[in-house]
C-alpha cells in the first residue's frame, strides 16, 4: 500500500539532489540568506572561504557536505582541523542536521564518535591533522573540508591534505577560515585568482541577524586590531611583526589546557609560572609551562582575567595554583603594580620573582621566546587562537638608538604573550642553576636537583 507521505518525501529528495538550497530548506529546516546561497549551491572542485563571527560558515558547509555524501554514492568526506576539537564542531553539526533530515535517518548505518556511513556507502568522517599530518596521512577522499585553514600548518596543507584527494578525479576541497596571517596556502587560495578557487568574502556585516549596534560596541570592547581580523575578516598586514606566523603553527599541537585545579587537586611534574600584571587598559594574564624534558616544555594553563580584576585576587589566584602545581619557579612583571606586589606572593612562594620590564630584558625576554620556538622546544595547544592572535600581532621596531621596541597594535593586547615569555624565562633560568658535577671528563646535571 503507497504512502502519499512517503511518496511526497521521495519526490523531494529527488528534486533537491541538483539544489542544496532546496535540500536544506525542505529538510533541514534552514532557509539560507541571499548571500549564503551562492556558497551553498557552488560545485566548483576547490572553494575557499573567508569569513568574520556569525556569518554561518560552519552551518553551511555542514549542509554542503551532507548533501555531497548524500547525493553521491560510494565517496569518502574527511572534515579536519588543526584540532579535534575544531573539526568536531563542523562534524557535529553535520550529526544535528543528519537527526531533523527524515532521508538521512532512513540511509545512516552507522555512527560513531567521529563517523557516520550511510547505504550508499558514502561516509563522513571527523579526524586532526596532528602535528605532523599523521592522522590523515594515507587517508582517501572524494572531499576536503578544511576547518579554521588559516590555523594549520602550510606544510600539512600541501604535502598531506591535499594529496588524499590525488587519486580521486573528481575530488573537491573546500578552506574555510577566520583570517590569521598571509604567509600561508590558505591566504594564496583567497587571493591569487590564478589557482583558481571559487571565492567567498563574509564579513560579519553582511549577516542580517547582526545588527550595526553589536558590532559597533565590538568594535569598541576588543579593539580596532582584533575588529579587523574577527569581524571584518581582513587579514592583518604583519610587516613589524616579530614571531612569523610559520613558527608559531609549528610549536602547536592538539590538546587541551587546564581548567582552575579544585582545592584537593595536585599536579606532578616541574612547573615555571609567568605572571604580567594588568588592571584597566591591560588584562591580568597567569601562564604555567611544564618542562616535561630537555627538548619540550609545554603550556598547560593560560587565564586572561577580566579587565578591572584588583591585584588582591590575582594574588589569591597564584596562590590556589600553586597549592596546585608548586611552582619551581615563575618571573613576574612587576613594573606596573610595583614591588609591594611581589613581595605579597613571595611571602607564600619564594620562587617567583618580580622582574621590572625594561626595553633590554623585554628584548631579551622575546628573543629567547622567538629562539625556543625556532628550535622547536615550546609546545603551544592549536585551540588556543587568541594566544597564537597575540604573538603573531607583536610588532618590533628598532628605535633611533638602535635598541628594539616591541608593542602590540592599537587596541589590542599582549597579556597572554608576556605571561608565556615571563614563564619560558624562568623555566630557562631554573635549567641554568642547576648545579654540575664533574668526574674525570664526565659533565652530568645531578639528577635530584
Amino acid at each position: 500500500m503507497q504512502n502519499p507521505l512517503v511518496d511526497r518525501t521521495i519526490e523531494l529528495f529527488l528534486k533537491a539532489r541538483k539544489d542544496p538550497v532546496l535540500f536544506a530548506q525542505w529538510f533541514l529546516n534552514f532557509p539560507p540568506f541571499g548571500y549564503q546561497k551562492p556558497y551553498l549551491r557552488d560545485q566548483s572542485p576547490q572553494i575557499v572561504a573567508c569569513c568574520g563571527r556569525q556569518t554561518g560558515k560552519t552551518t553551511l558547509t555542514a549542509i554542503k557536505a551532507l548533501h555531497f555524501a548524500l547525493y553521491n554514492n560510494s565517496t569518502h568526506t574527511l572534515i579536519t582541523s588543526s584540532c579535534l576539537r575544531q573539526a568536531m564542531i563542523l562534524f557535529n553539526k553535520i550529526v544535528d542536521f543528519v537527526e531533523i533530515c527524515v532521508p538521512a535517518q532512513e540511509l545512516l548505518t552507522h555512527h560513531s564518535q567521529t563517523k557516520i556511513i550511510f547505504t550508499n556507502g558514502s561516509d563522513i568522517t571527523a579526524l586532526p591533522c596532528g602535528v605532523d599530518g599523521s592522522k590523515i596521512r594515507g587517508y582517501t577522499s572524494d572531499l576536503v573540508v578544511v576547518d579554521e585553514a588559516n590555523y594549520v600548518r602550510a606544510n600539512i596543507i600541501n604535502s598531506v591534505i591535499r594529496p588524499t584527494m590525488s587519486t580521486r578525479p573528481n575530488a573537491k576541497i573546500i578552506m574555510i577560515s577566520t583570517p590569521y596571517t598571509k604567509d600561508h596556502p590558505f591566504y594564496e587560495a583567497f587571493n591569487n585568482r590564478k589557482l583558481g578557487f571559487s571565492r567567498y568574502y563574509f564579513p560579519t556585516s553582511i549577516n542580517p541577524l547582526v545588527t550595526p549596534k553589536f558590532l559597533k560596541q565590538e568594535r569598541r570592547l576588543i579593539g580596532e586590531h582584533d575588529y579587523n581580523r574577527e569581524y571584518k575578516a581582513k587579514f592583518i598586514d604583519n610587516q613589524f611583526a616579530y614571531f612569523p606566523s610559520n613558527i608559531v603553527l609549528d610549536c602547536t599541537a592538539d590538546y587541551e589546557l587546564n581548567n582552575d585545579p579544585t582545592p584537593a587537586q595536585k599536579y606532578a611534574g616541574e612547573f615555571f609560572v609567568g605572571i604580567d600584571f594588568g588592571k584597566h587598559q591591560d588584562h591580568s594574564a597567569i601562564a604555567i609551562l611544564q618542562k616535561i624534558s630537555t627538548t619540550n616544555t609545554q603550556l598547560v594553563y593560560l587565564n586572561e582575567l577580566p579587565l578591572g580584576t584588583e591585584y588582591v585576587e590575582v594574588v589569591a589566584l597564584v596562590r590556589r595554583l600553586n597549592d596546585a602545581y608548586h611552582f619551581r619557579g615563575g618571573n613576574l612583571d612587576q613594573t606596573g603594580p610595583g614591588e609591594s606586589i611581589s613581595e605579597l606572593i613571595e611571602q607564600f612562594t619564594p620562587r617567583i620573582k618580580g622582574l621590572t620590564l625594561t626595553s633590554q630584558s623585554k628584548e631579551k625576554c622575546l628573543g629567547d621566546l622567538l629562539l625556543a620556538m625556532e628550535q622547536h622546544l615550546v609546545q603551544l595547544p592549536c585551540s588556543n587562537k587568541t594566544l597564537l592572535n597575540q604573538i603573531i600581532s607583536q610588532q618590533c621596531k628598532p628605535s633611533k638608538s638602535g635598541k628594539l621596541i616591541f608593542s602590540h597594535p592599537s587596541g589590542a593586547h599582549d597579556d597572554q604573550l608576556w605571561a608565556l615569555a615571563l614563564a619560558l624565562q624562568s623555566a630557562q633560568q631554573a635549567d641554568l642553576q642547576k648545579p654540575i658535577f664533574l668526574t674525570g671528563r664526565d659533565f652530568r646535571l645531578d639528577p635530584n636537583s
